[in-house]
């Protein structure tokens, strides 16, 4: 959540850039045509071989930034995806520094993360906007342990216990609608990605030992799947 946190703030920074240099600089920008920044819920859909390997959806947030290219029907941008995959806790025994016994929360979660450019062509600018994306970035499979006690601000550890990433490239179709013809519209979104293989956890096989110790199986499969997109956003 904190990664999708700073990714929403540099979206947001980005866009307010852009909005100055629009309007600093009119010639260079088509008028009629604006910038979006918009974000919701996606839920990720397995497909093929990930589908049977891992054989559930993926439930997350997304976020993308699009800018206008001129007077050109098209834009470029930025999508982030973040997706929970699972995991489990457990209380723990901890000996502080005065070797007394404090109990510690143990926390292990798989995240997969997406980062993508796009162009998108998106031939009307009104209060309804079909558009089509052609995308391409990496996927990032991560599982952290996170270990926390009871009266800290801050956890007392963290450490990433598995990392794999892999390409990833496809295609998205959405429609933006501006009820009145507003600057914030709601938006539906669908993505084919086509991802390579990678090795990731399987959260249903994570254990946590009395003592902490955390163990897990992986699963190995491609990762090409399916969002659908649900949220909201502003014209800029």
């Amino acid at each position: 959540m904190r990664s999708l946190t700073t990714y929403l703030l540099l979206l947001l920074a980005v866009a307010a850039h852009a909005q100055n240099d629009r309007r600093n600089n009119n010639n260079n920008w088509n008028r009629n045509r604006q910038g979006t920044l918009g974000g919701g819920l996606e839920i990720g859909i397995p497909l093929g071989a990930f589908a049977d390997s891992w054989g559930r959806e993926i439930v997350g947030l997304s976020a993308n930034l699009s800018v206008p290219m001129r007077r050109l029907p098209l834009e470029t941008g930025f999508d982030f995806a973040w997706g929970n995959m699972g995991g489990t806790r457990r209380n723990i025994d901890l000996l502080d520094a005065d070797q007394t016994i404090v109990k510690a929360d143990l926390n292990v979660r798989s995240n997969v993360y997406g980062y993508h450019g796009f162009i998108r062509f998106k031939p009307f600018n009104g209060p309804i906007s079909p558009y089509f994306d052609l995308m391409a970035g990496i996927r990032h499979f991560s599982t952290r342990t996170t270990l926390s006690t009871k009266g800290q601000s801050e956890p007392l550890e963290k450490e990433r216990k598995a990392s794999d990433f892999t390409g990833s490239s496809g295609w998205a179709a959405g429609v933006m609608v501006a009820p009145k013809n507003r600057p914030f519209y709601i938006e539906a979104r669908l993505e084919r990605l086509n991802g390579g293989r990678v090795t990731y956890v399987d959260p249903r096989t994570i254990t946590i030992a009395p003592s902490g110790e955390v163990s897990f199986g992986t699963l190995t499969s491609p990762t090409r799947n399916a969002n659908v997109q649900l949220g909201v956003g502003m014209r800029f």
